[in-house]
């Protein structure tokens, strides 16, 4: 995926960014997201459980306002990425994370244009929310870095600002329902090749794909961006990699493809078998398919010798004119 240059959305731009927006949906099923938002209220300490960290999470969400939204709308060689900068956060009155607010000013963003020429939050989702919805048909994939507060705002703004499910359970089903079964977040998906960690950060990832960046680190533009691009490059490339299993593990691996989750990351797998899933996790195919290739574009069949033969198409390098 080629890199895309961040449109900054403001007042005074709204409705034609937003038009642009609209016609890009049209022809992208993918979305890459990052948020910026005023730090943690509550601060999580690491061995805190799950039933923990979400409801840290949720009052952390509810009792801030979202500062950047950043999109990246993507498929294929093709995407168009947009930073919203929202009005609706008060440096001086609002709940923040002084350590945080610190960060963001320290990485360039500017908190008080943001509150003068930004747009509210409300005004925005209304109109996303019904993007979104003309779109429902097409089951709209969504991807995220390290994104549990990234989805945590957008469930937030797509409700219209109502409280948080009171569970965690809750808020997956709500997730389900608002954004789709097909959700993904790439630091989660980085725990599974090898060579990279779910410890690393989205700069470091990128740097082993030897990435450049667009834009400035921590804007919720270039963040997305730059998530879109990694996300792409991981499913590309772990797609491609299916020829060296096995035969007599055939059976092992339909299990494990039966077993893998990527939205929770559990993972039953035999405890003497680490080498060989580390083998296999980078050979197979079961993560997400990575995003379609505008058309024109040509294709060539290749055998596939598993789960009962047949083919599978790849586009023909060089072929896309798109």
């Amino acid at each position: 995926m080629k890199q895309s240059s961040s449109c900054e959305v403001w007042r005074w731009n709204k409705e034609a960014e937003m038009n642009a927006m609209s016609d890009c949906l049209k022809h992208c099923s993918f979305i890459a997201i990052d948020t910026e938002f005023p730090g943690c209220l509550k601060e999580t300490p690491m061995e805190a459980s799950e039933e923990t960290r979400y409801r840290n999470m949720k009052y952390n969400v509810e009792n801030t306002n979202l500062i950047q939204l950043g999109l990246t709308i993507f498929a294929g060689e093709f995407s168009k990425t947009w930073e919203i900068n929202f009005s609706d956060f008060n440096e001086w009155k609002d709940l923040k994370n002084e350590k945080s607010i610190a960060f963001l000013k320290s990485n360039g963003l500017d908190l008080a244009k943001i509150r003068e020429e930004g747009i509210g939050i409300e005004e925005f989702f209304k109109e996303f929310t019904q993007m979104i919805l003309k779109e429902k048909e097409k089951k709209m994939t969504w991807v995220t870095f390290q994104g549990s507060y990234d989805k945590a705002y957008l469930v937030k703004g797509l409700t219209g600002g109502k409280p948080l499910p009171e569970t965690l359970e809750e808020f997956d089903e709500t997730v389900e329902r608002l954004l789709g079964e097909r959700v993904y977040d790439v630091k989660k998906m980085a725990g599974l090749c090898r060579g990279l960690s779910s410890r690393f950060g989205l700069q470091r990832i990128a740097d082993a794909f030897q990435m450049s960046r667009v834009g400035m680190a921590h804007h919720a533009g270039s963040d997305s961006e730059l998530t879109a691009r990694v996300f792409t490059k991981l499913t590309f490339d772990l797609c491609k990699r299916n020829q060296s299993l096995r035969p007599d593990d055939l059976l092992y691996q339909q299990d494990l493809m039966m077993t893998l989750d990527l939205h929770n990351r559990k993972l039953r797998l035999r405890p003497d078998d680490l080498l060989y899933q580390q083998d296999l996790l980078m050979t197979t195919c079961y993560l997400p398919q990575p995003p379609p290739i505008p058309r024109p574009v040509m294709f060539a069949a290749h055998p596939n010798p598993y789960f009962g033969g047949g083919y599978y198409g790849m586009p023909v390098r060089g072929m896309n004119y798109v």
